[in-house]
């Protein structure tokens, strides 16, 4: 599982699960414009925990995570009806999402040095009584390396890097960052170097 998630970050393998079809999501939008509660809840509980995961990788903070979570919701409710159906669905909400992150993240840069370290690997199971114990510590120091090496990214770099790490394409990052693909391309081949540096640095 270590593996999969520390290649997937530095581009090698990526993968999402989709929750619910996109055309289904597309018609929850489309009721959520016109008041539909019910609606809103549905897209609520398929959307939250995936800004939740997005917004603390971004931002490291408990707290300001669940904020950026509750307002890009909230965002949603209000702005559905403006929705231009030119892009998925995910990709509109995770671009909401991603501003909101980063006027967080800006907003609260001076914090920086106090942010709660957010493992990365969340779902990785408990050690089995026969693991091999240096396979472990050394799973360890790369999952901790790995949290320096992104934390010294800038937010555009920590961002896209993020968000490849959830399995979304460089088409799908572009949308949700507003920018070109090569842009998009360029701060992925940045952010790798920098994080392959990160892994390799014995000091760290």
């Amino acid at each position: 599982m270590t593996g999969v998630m520390l290649t997937a970050t530095l581009g090698i393998e990526n993968c999402i699960a989709v929750d619910e079809p996109i055309d289904h999501e597309l018609e929850l939008v489309r009721s959520v414009a016109q008041g539909d509660r019910a609606a809103f809840e549905r897209l609520f509980r398929l959307y939250h925990s995936r800004i939740y995961k997005f917004s603390i990788r971004m931002l490291r903070d408990h707290a300001l995570a669940e904020e950026v979570a509750g307002d890009t919701l909230y965002a949603v409710w209000n702005s559905a009806a403006s929705f231009r159906e030119q892009s998925a669905v995910s990709s509109w909400i995770l671009g909401i999402a991603y501003r909101r992150s980063l006027k967080s993240y800006k907003q609260n840069a001076r914090h920086t040095d106090n942010r709660e370290p957010v493992e990365h690997l969340q779902s990785v199971p408990e050690p089995s009584p026969a693991a091999n114990p240096e396979t472990q510590v050394d799973n360890a120091m790369e999952i901790d390396n790995l949290n320096q090496g992104l934390s010294t990214l800038s937010s555009n770099h920590r961002a896209v890097m993020e968000l490849m790490a959830l399995g979304y394409s460089v088409k799908e990052i572009s949308v949700i960052v507003e920018c070109p693909e090569n842009t998009v391309k360029t701060r992925v081949f940045h952010a790798r170097r920098q994080l392959r540096n990160a892994l390799q640095d014995p000091s760290r």
